[in-house]
Parts: C-alpha cells; structure tokens; sequence
C-alpha cells in the first residue's frame, strides 16, 4: 500500500511540474490580482458593498453554518470545499465553455467582498489578514488547483474533440487529475478546515 502511494504521488507530481504549474501559477496570479481588484470596487460602492455582503451572509445563515461549532464545523468546511473543489473540477468535462474560470471568479469575489467590508467598517487590514491567511495559505492553493485541473480537463477535451490531441492524452489527464485530487487537493481540504475551525479564530482575535 506504501509503495503503491508513493508511485502515485510521483506520478502526480510528475504529471504537474510537466502539464500544470505554468497554468497553476497564472490562475494564482490572478486570483490575488482579483481578490485586490474587487477590494477596490467594493470599496468605492459602499452601499452595493453592503447589500451583496447581506446576501452573503444570509446564504450562510440558510445553511445553518453559525450554529455549527468544533468538529461538526470541521466537517462542514471540509465537505464544503471538498464539494466545490470537485464540482470545480467536474465542470472541465463540459467542452469549450471553461466553466472553472467562473469559481475563480466567484472565490476571489467572495474574499474581495469581505476584504472591502472590513476597510468601510474601519476594522483594518491586519484583522481582515488575520481571518484569511491562517487557512486561506493551505486552501486557496487548493482551490486554484482544482481550478487548474478543471481547466486543463477542458482543454484536453477540445483537442480531443478538434482532433489536436495525442493518443491517450484526454486519458491521462483524467487520471492524473484524479490522483492530485485525492493525494494532494483532500488533504490540503482537510488540514484546512481544521486551522479555519480551531486555530484562525483565536489568530483573529489576537490582531482584531
């Protein structure tokens, strides 16, 4: 069992410094352009600011997120992302649409909305990094490599259907997005949602 998951996480790593990590950088590029970007119009529309942080919170109040604490809020988080992470990456198979890029846009959105609502509210920066950072170093990675994965499943699957692609290459992507996803995105998810759940909350406290 050893061998056979060190022969895989090889074979993932291999498959991504070869086919992946120029595009994984370039969407993490993005992300942190975006996140800066929609802090600054946010922040110049305090009251459209308000009404889509309204929103927000009210999708979350739906959800019964705030009434969750300890492990069953560990849990939460993790399915969560583990859902949005794999629908993230499920929406490549759907050809020339790169329906991924548009959870990017919506994660980036999401934090630049909170960012910008700490600045109007007077709050400050270092609280704002202080509830972000902690987790969001582990799960914004992770969250950008779904999107990567996603990405190139669609792009593989366009050569495949224009009939630009090599033999077995739509196969390989898939598999390799498969090993990534259960060897390197679901425990990146994992030790996420337990920094977000036990340890962001006493780092937030300190610096607010």
């Amino acid at each position: 069992m050893k061998k056979f998951i060190i022969r895989e996480w090889n074979s993932a790593g291999n498959y991504f410094f070869k086919n992946l990590k120029q595009t994984y950088d370039i969407y993490l590029s993005i992300f942190v352009v975006l996140v800066i970007v929609n802090v600054m119009l946010f922040q110049n529309n305090p009251q459209m600011t308000e009404a889509y942080y309204k929103e927000l919170v009210t999708l979350f109040q739906g959800k019964d997120i705030l009434d969750n604490t300890g492990l069953s809020l560990w849990f939460w988080i993790f399915i969560n992302n583990l859902w949005a992470g794999g629908l993230t990456i499920a929406a490549g198979f759907i050809p020339f649409l790169f329906l991924p890029n548009f959870s990017l846009l919506s994660n980036a959105t999401i934090v630049g909305l909170i960012g910008a609502v700490y600045q109007i509210n007077g709050v400050g920066w270092i609280p704002f990094l202080a509830g972000i950072l902690p987790h969001g170093v582990i799960e914004i990675p992770a969250l950008v490599l779904s999107v990567t994965l996603g990405a190139h499943i669609c792009y593989v699957l366009v050569k495949t259907i224009i009939k630009k692609n090599f033999k077995g290459e739509l196969k390989q992507a898939i598999f390799a997005s498969l090993r990534i996803f259960f060897l390197w995105i679901i425990p990146l998810f994992i030790i996420a949602a337990f920094i977000e759940t036990f340890m962001t909350p006493i780092i937030f406290k300190a610096f607010s």
